[in-house]
């Protein structure tokens, strides 16, 4: 897992837009490594200036909801200690609250919770993309 994780770093950091540069479904590797709970990569690529609070074009989507949808407390914690906001919202009005609770996910849910991300009362969950969340956790959708 660490010669991958300083693969993917040493990738990105190569890559024209950098480490912050999306994939074809607009996912960053902040993003996705934070679906999948790689601590190593989480860290790597903060230590590499990545924008913890990028939003995927179309669906902004953030690495702190993928976390909270996966339910990965540690790294919801790491995203918050190095300024995530809580309070971002993706295309539908969902908040890293309202993805730890769609994925019923309660552990992260109380992290974002005393860090002040608020639940939507009026969101149409339907139009979340888990679909695209399970794909970068390497899941089969």
């Amino acid at each position: 897992m660490v010669l991958f994780t300083l693969a993917l770093v040493v990738a990105l950091w190569q890559a024209p837009s950098g480490v912050n540069a999306a994939d074809a479904d607009g996912l960053t590797a902040l993003m996705k490594a934070a679906a999948r709970a790689d601590a190593a990569a989480v860290h790597a690529l903060i230590a590499k200036g990545v924008n913890v609070d990028h939003q995927a074009e179309g669906t902004r989507l953030t690495a702190l909801m993928c976390a909270a949808y996966f339910g990965h407390t540690g790294i919801v914690t790491t995203l918050l200690a190095r300024g995530a906001k809580p309070d971002l919202k993706d295309a539908s009005g969902a908040s890293a609250a309202d993805w730890a609770g769609a994925g019923s996910r309660d552990a992260a849910g109380d992290v974002l919770a005393k860090a002040g991300s608020q639940l939507n009362p009026f969101l149409n969950v339907g139009v979340m993309p888990f679909a695209l969340m399970d794909k970068a956790a390497g899941k089969a959708p």
